[in-house]
């Protein structure tokens, strides 16, 4: 039986799923483990290489989507193909360290918590390359999340965690495919289904492209209107 489905979002990022499923796989050694690497027709060919890989590792899937759909249609794809009894979640612009994966695995197979966070947030954590500006609109908009949710968790929107697959199956039916806010969508919605939650500190890279303070603002405003909806249970 494989044990965890490690889910892999991917649009252009030929030349860091070249680092990165190599890094992966050298971490899974002794865990029966699957890639799955869910492309969004990317025209630099990381499908391609993915499945180039695959000749060499023989346990990479590729779900290549006819056009790009977006951040949260493509995560639950990822999430419903899955086979593992584990499931893991990062980002594939090389942001995670994926030797954290073994350790956020033990907490489940300990059965710590069902749900393991690698979080920028807590006590011990490392971020890098992340402006002032931005951090601090992240963690108010992190605040604001866990007030309006009764959440407390420190990092709800960061996409490197590792949960039982189990807790997907008993929430996916109340997600909605409402981009990067579905990961703060996902934790709330475990939470009211008593599953247990665990952050731990990790080193984060920060890869994106700086964004305006306007814009800033109006990610942080539409985040806080789809978490409102959401705790109203507003489509």
């Amino acid at each position: 039986m494989i044990k965890i489905s490690i889910i892999l979002l991917t649009y252009n990022e030929k030349e860091n799923v070249g680092v990165l499923i190599p890094s992966i796989e050298e971490v899974i050694t002794n865990i029966n483990a699957e890639i799955i690497v869910v492309d969004d027709s990317s025209p630099d060919g990381t499908a391609a290489l993915a499945n180039d890989l695959n000749k060499k590792y023989n346990n990479i899937r590729v779900i290549l989507r006819k056009k790009n759909k977006g951040f949260a249609p493509s995560l639950l794809k990822g999430f419903d193909c899955s086979r593992g009894e584990f499931i893991a979640t990062m980002d594939a612009d090389l942001c995670h360290d994926p030797r954290v994966l073994p350790k956020m695995v033990g907490y489940l197979e300990n059965k710590t918590a069902d749900i393991v966070i690698g979080s920028r947030y807590v006590h011990g954590s490392v971020s890098e390359g992340k402006p002032i500006i931005k951090k601090m609109a992240s963690k108010s908009a992190q605040g604001i999340a866990n007030f309006i949710l009764g959440l407390k968790i420190k990092d709800t929107t960061n996409n490197f965690r590792v949960f039982r697959k189990e807790v997907y199956e008993a929430i996916k039916d109340d997600l909605h495919p409402t981009g990067n806010v579905v990961l703060t969508e996902f934790l709330y919605n475990a939470h009211k289904k008593k599953f247990k939650m665990k952050e731990i500190p990790i080193h984060f890279i920060e890869k994106r492209k700086d964004k305006t303070r306007m814009n800033l603002f109006k990610e942080v405003f539409n985040f806080v209107k789809t978490i409102t909806k959401i705790k109203l249970n507003i489509k």
